[in-house]
């Protein structure tokens, strides 16, 4: 069995069409058509329900995500057999927005530590605005934010998006309509953050005036803010969910969707170290399994 025939089937089922999946790949949507066709062939049953605008897992498809998940990571330990660890060395320096600092990141840099001992990071955490200039100054190697940086020789990898929307002090009223939420004071990350567009275009599209919105870039911040009822806020779900498990803020319905945060790998094309190109892609790799495995609390959940 080809296994780039079971990764194009589980990007199509992460991401809903084989169009999306056909840009995280970089492959024609032709292409990822034929590789889930012969995939299906192989199985000798159909993986998705083509009859609807968007793809609908059968229960064979269904069944197939957790062996395919299985499938990858061991074909990932297996490539890596003949290759020693300590072979892979080289200062990488990387820039992270907020989100990833309060989500997946210490994980990942202890792992990358005890696996690659020859590779040392150097840490920035900044606005996404900042890391694409300090990728193109060339004074960071990867930038891990929200948007491709849209120059040529650089490389852009859309990882999963992860869940965003609102939330306010623990004990308040749990389902609230954006246009009352908009009439008050609202949190929300620094300018020029996704979260920080989102909320204006929230306001163009309720022909409200843009009011009264503080940007704050930091989430324990944010979040301290929240609690102490300064205002609600719009921001990534994930790196808020453990103050919602401690009872400080929880997380409100609202009347109307909020798209999802984007997260982007970027990097320069022409990297002359091996160590740069394989933390990018391990980055990318932790960042779509924390987005995949990640459980979301109970709306109005202090637990």
């Amino acid at each position: 069995m080809n296994t780039r025939f079971v990764e194009a089937f589980l990007w199509s089922a992460r991401l809903g069409s084989f169009r999306a999946a056909s840009d995280r790949l970089h492959i024609t949507q032709a292409a990822v058509a034929n590789r889930i066709a012969s995939l299906e062939e192989d199985i000798g049953a159909r993986l998705f329900d083509r009859d609807a605008k968007e793809l609908r897992l059968t229960a064979v498809g269904t069944r197939l995500l957790d062996y395919g998940e299985r499938l990858l990571e061991l074909r990932q330990q297996i490539l890596s057999l003949g290759r020693s660890a300590d072979e892979v060395s080289g200062l990488v320096r990387i820039g992270v927005i907020e989100t990833v600092v309060h989500t997946w990141l210490i994980g990942f840099l202890t792992n990358l530590r005890s696996t690659y001992p020859g590779i040392e990071v150097q840490l920035t955490s900044e606005t996404t605005r900042a890391l694409h200039r300090g990728l193109r100054e060339g004074s960071l190697d990867i930038a891990l934010q929200t948007d491709a940086v849209t120059e040529a020789g650089i490389v852009n990898v859309p990882c999963l998006p992860m869940e965003m929307g609102w939330v306010g002090p623990a004990g308040s009223d749990e389902s609230v309509r954006v246009e009352d939420l908009l009439r008050e004071p609202v949190l929300t990350m620094s300018p020029g953050s996704q979260p920080h567009e989102a909320l204006k275009a929230l306001y163009r599209d309720a022909g409200i005036p843009l009011g009264k919105v503080h940007c704050v870039s930091s989430i324990a911040a944010l979040a301290k803010l929240v609690r102490s009822h300064f205002g609600r806020a719009l921001v990534p779900l994930p790196p808020i969910y453990e103050y919602v498990g401690r009872g400080e803020v929880q997380i409100l319905r609202t009347d109307l969707p909020v798209p999802p945060q984007r997260l982007v790998v970027s990097y320069l094309e022409g990297a002359a170290s091996d160590a740069i190109r394989l933390v990018a892609e391990l980055a990318c790799l932790a960042s779509d399994q924390f987005t995949t495995s990640v459980k979301a609390p109970r709306l109005g959940s202090t637990q």
